[in-house]
């Protein structure tokens, strides 16, 4: 894991471009210069020493006729089988990075060399022979990768604060998106950023630049990947634990020490579960956020999973006194508001795996967004229930999500009947993309509905998760987003994620065996909580709740330009 940056055409640029974001990489450091006919150019690095640790890896890394040069951040969990298949086709490798092995893919297969890749990335390559420029990033967005336009003149970075340091920087920000984020509590869903001059590479997108011509286009659509599997559900159970075996196996590649992030809910606990399986003998710290004696607290769950797999824990305590001392400082590295406090759970989390020396954790990001594990996913399934007139299964399903939403029976089913949800999707869609009812028509399966939770808010969460463990130099890894068990996962029925008023049912029947069945029985959802309705009591009157404290927070924090920021007598 590591910072990134590339510019061409800008002069006099600063070493702050870089330097500003150590945290990423404080293992070592590389800055190149080129000439090209749009100007200057610049390739810089932070490298965080994850695979390879000797002085080999570092970056930028130019190809052995010094023509190609790359600047990388990620992980390509799959590099071993890759370096395999490159020396078959006859190339010849002088260090043990999975770095070499982009740079050298990019040089066999051009740009088709994404498709083979198991990881999570955003990159920039040089061609100093042709004076030309190629970027890309992963397919679910896990690695961020911004740029920033002034004319012919263009900039990529690991984080927006990089471009605070060019000469005569101004901060705009976006009142439309702004806005939106007011209304929505997310803004990673688009191309464009709170800030008007800055712009994001979508998730599986990539771009070109030659001779002054900038191009952005799709390399991966998870929609064009999902072709309904017919399988049983002994098959779908089988399938499902042989890829997210593989997808665990995979990440815990490492020269560092790894960890798991643990929250005492089923998809973490799954992911320790599997890796006790497989390392029967490995030493494995997990790291917890918990509150003892209130109602969001998971310590039960967590220590009787500690106790069962014999596991290390470490548990932190976050207290709403920190995280005001921390906000400013979370503030920073986020770049960008957030709407609540349970980015300070995980802040301290990662805070927690630096103190211990943990480089690597695995964590359960993607589980719920695949597997349906958000109740408000599911109106679908009642709707259709409603159209074929299944009145049995509908009362049954109202029912759980009465219960699972802690609300009376007779609110869901009227909130349900009136189609609150997808009149909610309206909504957003129509903030999302202009053209409102092309998009909506796009909503007639689940399926399409958790392509609509991995386009926009996950976006956040994947924001959430990568800034705050790189704060504290700590490279976080995802199993549930492996590309092969997400396309999985997104091809079997509806039926074996969702049965009996049970989501993640395939998830829960697979680990039958691995799990405790304290946690594979839990029918409720915390999520990553913090005890934010009591914390909201000791909120400055001047705000409302958290996404407006946090948000102007933010704005105070910015030099914005002060004709641009009417937004801010509205929020």
């Amino acid at each position: 894991m590591c910072g990134i940056f590339f510019s061409i055409g800008f002069e006099n640029l600063p070493s702050a471009v870089i330097d500003s974001v150590k945290h990423r990489g404080p293992d070592g450091r590389g800055w190149n210069e080129f000439t090209s006919p749009q100007g200057p150019v610049v390739m810089a690095h932070r490298r965080l020493a994850i695979v390879d640790l000797s002085d080999d890896g570092h970056q930028p890394m130019m190809s052995e006729d010094g023509r190609y040069w790359v600047t990388y951040n990620g992980e390509i969990y799959n590099y071993l089988e890759m370096r395999e298949e490159l020396k078959e086709a006859g190339y010849i490798f002088i260090t043990q990075t999975d770095t070499e092995v982009l740079l050298k893919s990019y040089l066999h297969w051009g740009p088709d060399c994404l498709n083979k890749f198991n990881g999570m990335f955003s990159f920039v390559i040089w061609d100093d022979k042709h004076k030309k420029a190629f970027a890309a990033r992963d397919r679910f967005g896990v690695k961020p990768l911004y740029y920033y336009r002034q004319g012919d003149k263009i900039a990529f970075a690991s984080e927006i604060k990089q471009f605070k340091h060019f000469p005569n920087w101004k901060s705009y920000l976006n009142q439309e998106l702004a806005s939106f984020y007011k209304s929505q509590g997310y803004c990673d869903h688009s191309h464009e950023t709170l800030y008007k001059n800055v712009f994001q590479i979508l998730p599986g997108h990539l771009a070109t630049l030659e001779r002054g011509t900038f191009y952005v286009s799709q390399w991966y659509n998870i929609s064009d990947r999902i072709d309904e599997l017919k399988l049983t559900d002994n098959q779908a159970c089988k399938n499902f634990m042989e890829l997210f075996e593989s997808s665990i196996n995979l990440r815990l590649r490492s020269d560092v020490a790894v960890g798991a992030c643990l929250s005492g809910g089923l998809d973490s606990s799954s992911i320790v579960s599997v890796i006790r399986k497989l390392k029967p003998d490995m030493e494995i710290n997990t790291f917890s956020a918990v509150f003892p004696n209130d109602k969001v607290d998971e310590s039960f769950y967590i220590d009787e999973l500690v106790t069962s797999k014999k596991l290390i824990s470490h548990k932190n305590h976050p207290s709403f006194e920190q995280f005001l001392k921390d906000l400013d400082q979370i503030l920073y590295h986020q770049d960008l508001p957030f709407p609540g406090t349970s980015i300070f759970a995980q802040w301290m989390t990662f805070q927690s795996a630096r103190k211990n020396s943990v480089t690597v954790l695995l964590d359960g990001q993607g589980a719920d967004e695949t597997l349906l594990g958000y109740p408000s996913m599911l109106n679908g399934i009642s709707f259709d229930y409603a159209k074929k007139m299944q009145l049995k299964n509908l009362v049954s399903f109202f029912k759980w999500q009465s219960k699972f939403n802690n609300q009376d029976l007779k609110t869901t089913i009227v909130l349900g009947l009136q189609q609150r949800y997808f009149d909610a999707y309206r909504v957003l869609l129509s903030l999302t993309n202009r053209k409102t009812e092309q998009k909506l028509s796009s909503l007639k399966s689940i399926t399409d509905v958790c392509f609509y939770y991995l386009s926009n808010n996950f976006q956040s969460l994947l924001r959430y998760e990568d800034r705050n463990s790189m704060a504290f130099s700590i490279e976080s890894r995802l199993p549930f987003l492996d590309y092969r068990l997400v396309e999985f996962i997104l091809s079997l029925h509806i039926n074996q994620r969702f049965r009996d008023n049970t989501t993640k049912w395939v998830l829960r029947k697979s680990m039958n065996d691995i799990n405790i069945d304290e946690i594979l029985d839990r029918k409720d959802k915390i999520g990553f909580a913090t005890p934010e309705q009591d914390w909201s009591n000791h909120i400055p009157n001047s705000s409302k709740n958290f996404s407006e404290f946090i948000f102007n927070r933010w704005v105070k924090n910015e030099n914005f330009v002060k004709s641009n920021v009417k937004i801010l007598k509205i929020c």
